[in-house]
């Protein structure tokens, strides 16, 4: 019997050919010091539930829930063969894996050839190698300016509620 993500690859395959497989890097070095890397989900682990980590995270594992990761700039990478199954959000996320949920990813969220989404993708910048496979929607959101920020904090402090509206 087919997976969802399996029949969803077979069915709805999408390929986005934005940079050239041929100029994609044969090798990403990542330190996980500099990436403040601190939580490792190993190859043979099956975590069930909703996680948050404070810092950057390394899924060589399957994660049955959400996962909420990193403070400013975290990272997040999803290793070839790792699958979470629910939403994943943070700064930064590199993805080799497989994604059966919604992803928000403030900063860049890079898909790589092997990788397969189904679900919602938000993202600040968005790079997808050729072969990555997406069944789903895509949207690109703006990080807040400093002086947003500044503003929000000072709004905060004075007791201003501020109500967004439009339509979608």
């Amino acid at each position: 019997m087919e997976s969802t993500m399996q029949l969803a690859q077979r069915n709805q395959r999408t390929n986005f050919s934005m940079i050239r497989q041929d100029n994609a890097p044969k090798r990403i070095s990542i330190n996980p010091i500099e990436e403040k890397i601190s939580s490792v989900i190993s190859a043979k682990s099956r975590l069930e539930g909703n996680l948050s980590f404070s810092d950057g995270l390394k899924i060589d594992g399957v994660i049955a829930g959400n996962v909420t990761f990193g403070t400013e700039d975290g990272l997040c990478i999803l290793s070839k063969g790792a699958r979470v199954e629910g939403s994943l959000v943070g700064p930064r996320a590199f993805i080799l894996g497989e994604v059966e949920g919604d992803i928000e990813v403030q900063g860049t969220l890079v898909l790589a050839p092997s990788a397969v989404v189904v679900g919602k993708i938000r993202c600040g910048k968005f790079v997808v190698y050729d072969g990555a496979s997406i069944s789903g929607s895509i949207e690109t959101i703006q990080s807040p300016t400093k002086q947003q920020l500044e503003q929000d904090a000072h709004d905060d402090a004075r007791g201003v509620i501020k109500l967004k509206t439009g339509t979608r």
